[in-house]
C-alpha cells in the first residue's frame, strides 16, 4: 500500500510538473508571438492569461486584433479563447465571442452570432503540420455600424480541411496527371453555407426584375487539392504552399429553385494559371438565361439564339440539364466556344 501512495504521488507531482511546464511553455509563445504582431503591425492585444489547471490549457487573448497593413481591413474582438486537454495538446479549439467588430474599407460591420467555435488537429513534430480542421458559425448576422438591417445573414457557415495521406489523389484523375511532378501533399477542402440572406441593395444589383428570393437556401464546396509541401509552421512563415492541382468535386448553388453545380479537375502553373477544364451543368438553365438578361448580361436579341443553342445541347440529356465545359489554357477561359478572356490569377506557387 505504502509503495501504492508513494507511485501515485510521484505520478501525480510529474503530471504537476508537466502541466506547469506546458502551461509556461505556452504563454511565453503566446506572448513572443504577440510581440512579433505588435512590431509587425499586423495585430495586438491588451493582454494574455493562461489556466485551466490541472486537465486543460485555457488560452485567452483580451481584445485581439488583426489588420491587414494596408488599411483594406481590421478585426476586432472582445476575447478570443484557445482551449487544449492535457493529454491532447495536439488538440485545439478556438472560441471567438458575439459582438466583433470588422472594417472593410471604410465600412464598419459588427458580426454576432450564436455560437462560432473552431477545432484544429496537428501533427507530433516540432513543424506542427496540420491534420485537419473546421469552423462552424451559427446564425451569424454582419450589420453595418450604426444600422439595424443586416447586410448579410445566414443560418450556419462551416468551412473545413483535412489532410489526405495520397496526394495523387489531389489529381483528382487529371488527364494531364502523367505529365505532372506528384504534389507533396494532399487536403480536402469544404465549405457550405445554408440559408444565405443577401441585403436588399445587393439582391437589387445582382437580380434588378425581383426573379430571385433574397436567400440562397444553400452553397456547397467540396475539392481535393495538391501543395508543393505540407502546411505546417515553416510553409507558413514562408508564406502559402504552392497549389499544384484543383480537383473539384462539387461546388453548387441552390437559389430560389433554380441549381447549378460545377465539377472538374484543373492544374496550376507557377504563375498561379489553371489549366484544364470545369463542366458546369443547370437542370434550370433557362431560368438562368432570363436572370442574365435582367442583369444585362445578355441583350434581349440574343436570348433566342443563346436558349436555342442551349436546348440543342441539352437534348444530349434525359433529364433536360445543360452542360457547358468552362476551359482554362494559357492564361485564357472559354465557356464552350465562346472566349470570356483572361483566366484569373491563382495563388502562385513559391520558387
Amino acid at each position: 500500500m505504502r509503495k501504492l501512495i508513494i507511485l501515485v504521488l510521484v505520478a501525480t507531482l510529474a503530471y504537476c510538473g508537466y502541466w506547469f511546464y506546458g502551461a509556461h511553455k505556452i504563454e511565453n509563445g503566446a506572448r513572443d508571438m504577440l510581440a512579433q504582431a505588435r512590431q509587425e503591425g499586423w495585430g495586438d492585444a491588451q493582454s494574455v492569461s493562461l489556466a485551466g489547471f490541472p486537465s486543460r490549457f485555457d488560452l485567452t487573448f483580451d481584445k485581439p486584433e488583426l489588420k491587414d497593413q494596408g488599411g483594406l481591413w481590421h478585426w476586432s474582438a472582445p476575447f478570443a479563447q484557445l482551449f487544449a486537454l492535457g493529454y491532447e495538446p495536439n488538440k485545439v479549439i478556438a472560441y471567438l465571442p458575439s459582438g466583433q467588430s470588422l472594417q472593410l474599407g471604410d465600412r464598419n460591420y459588427k458580426l454576432t452570432q450564436e455560437d462560432m467555435r473552431a477545432s484544429m488537429t496537428v501533427g507530433y513534430s516540432t513543424a506542427l503540420p496540420l491534420e485537419r480542421a473546421v469552423a462552424v458559425i451559427t446564425a451569424p448576422v454582419l450589420t453595418p455600424a450604426g444600422e439595424t438591417a443586416p447586410a448579410l445573414s445566414a443560418d450556419q457557415l462551416r468551412l473545413a480541411i483535412e489532410r489526405k495521406d495520397k496526394a495523387q489523389g489531389a489529381l483528382g484523375g487529371s488527364a494531364q496527371a502523367a505529365d505532372l511532378v506528384m504534389p507533396a501533399a494532399a487536403y480536402r477542402l469544404g465549405a457550405e453555407a445554408k440559408s444565405l440572406k443577401l441585403p436588399a441593395d445587393l439582391l437589387e444589383r445582382v437580380d434588378p426584375k425581383g426573379k430571385l428570393p433574397d436567400t440562397i437556401a444553400r452553397v456547397h464546396f467540396d475539392a481535393l487539392i495538391g501543395t508543393r509541401e505540407p502546411i505546417d509552421q515553416t510553409a507558413l512563415e514562408a508564406g502559402m504552399p504552392g497549389l499544384m492541382t484543383v480537383a473539384i468535386s462539387d461546388l453548387s448553388l441552390s437559389w430560389g429553385g433554380n441549381d447549378v453545380s460545377v465539377e472538374g479537375n484543373l492544374t496550376v502553373d507557377p504563375s498561379g494559371y489553371p489549366d484544364g477544364t470545369l463542366t458546369i451543368r443547370s437542370a434550370s438553365w433557362r431560368n438562368w438565361v432570363g436572370i442574365a438578361q435582367s442583369m444585362g448580361l445578355i441583350g434581349k436579341d440574343q436570348v433566342k439564339l443563346v436558349t436555342g443553342i442551349g436546348a440543342m445541347l441539352a437534348a444530349k440529356n434525359p433529364d433536360g440539364a445543360l452542360e457547358v465545359p468552362l476551359v482554362f489554357k494559357d492564361g485564357q477561359m472559354n465557356l464552350g466556344p465562346v472566349p470570356l478572356g483572361p483566366a484569373p490569377q491563382l495563388v502562385a506557387q513559391r520558387q
